[in-house]
């Protein structure tokens, strides 16, 4: 993970408060409300997880954070969803965090994109319009 994206994650969580909480625009089991975020998930994780991480960050989409994503999947994974949820407030306790990408790593994917979509920042991802 570079020292570029370790210390805006640092920053953005660590030494900054939303300003409201709120919670996740859909279940992490609700896979099937858009198959097409669901299959693409499934197939295109770490560059799904390329372009979610872009959008957060307000930055442009890099070939390296889908490499990251590919080696250190659990890793980038926790880091970006955390940094999502600050950016959001969304309260989701850290052992429902873990469990989330532990247990079903493609279900939270799919839950942070469904999120990303409903609140009006489309990450532009594979096969998404």
């Amino acid at each position: 993970i570079n020292a570029e994206y370790m210390g805006h994650f640092l920053s953005v969580y660590f030494f900054s408060k939303p300003s409201t909480m709120s919670h996740w625009e859909t279940g992490l089991f609700e896979c099937m409300e858009d198959p097409k975020i669901c299959v693409v998930s499934w197939c295109c994780y770490p560059c799904q997880h390329a372009h979610q991480k872009a959008v957060v960050e307000g930055k442009e989409c890099s070939p390296v954070d889908c490499i990251l994503a590919g080696c250190f999947p659990l890793c980038c994974n926790y880091m970006h969803r955390m940094a999502l949820m600050h950016k959001y407030g969304i309260e989701e306790g850290i052992v429902d965090t873990i469990l989330a990408i532990w247990c079903c790593a493609v279900c939270g994917m799919a839950q942070q994109q469904r999120h990303l979509v409903k609140t009006g920042n489309k990450p532009a991802g594979c096969f998404m319009d």
